[in-house]
């Protein structure tokens, strides 16, 4: 079995390849989960470079309605929650009904590999609801990535394919 190292520069050169023809698809997958549909509060996350768009996604549940938190890392690579530009405290951390992720891939069994600086693997323990990863369906592996201790798995993956539940 490959490292994690390994397996995250195989997957980013993979993605940087490989780029989807329209970065939005697994967003737009994304909004027609029930789990979306009935949550009122939604820690997401702002994509770069060659990552699912989540400009869009995030823009389009706030016209729902939904309280979206999103992250700062600090400089000890944690993560702050901020919801309109205001740190989210602890107590209200306990309401985020779906927590949608970043991954370079997510295996079968809902393994992510992330890129590898831990913030999301540190912030998942605290964060209660829905755990759902937006990757391009190449991301998908059908070989079991490394797990560690601290890995959380996710419940899901939107692709532009359409959402893969593994619980």
């Amino acid at each position: 079995m490959e490292s994690k190292k390994e397996a995250r520069g195989r997957f980013r050169e993979l993605r940087m390849r490989g780029h989807a023809p329209d970065r939005t698809a697994p967003s737009q997958r994304l909004l027609s989960a029930p789990e979306i549909q009935s949550a009122q509060v939604i820690a997401s996350f702002q994509s770069y470079g060659d990552e699912p768009d989540t400009f869009s996604l995030n823009e389009k549940l706030r016209e729902q309605g939904k309280k979206i938190c999103l992250p700062r890392m600090n400089p000890d690579k944690s993560l702050t929650w901020l919801h309109d530009g205001r740190e989210v405290s602890d107590e209200e951390l306990t309401s985020i009904d779906v927590v949608i992720l970043p991954a370079l891939a997510i295996d079968m069994r809902g393994v992510r590999l992330g890129q590898g600086g831990g913030s999301f693997d540190r912030a998942l323990p605290l964060l209660p609801g829905w755990k759902i990863a937006l990757i391009d369906s190449a991301s998908l592996s059908v070989e079991d990535l490394i797990e560690e201790e601290h890995d959380v798995r996710v419940d899901a993956v939107a692709t532009e394919l359409g959402i893969t539940r593994f619980i």
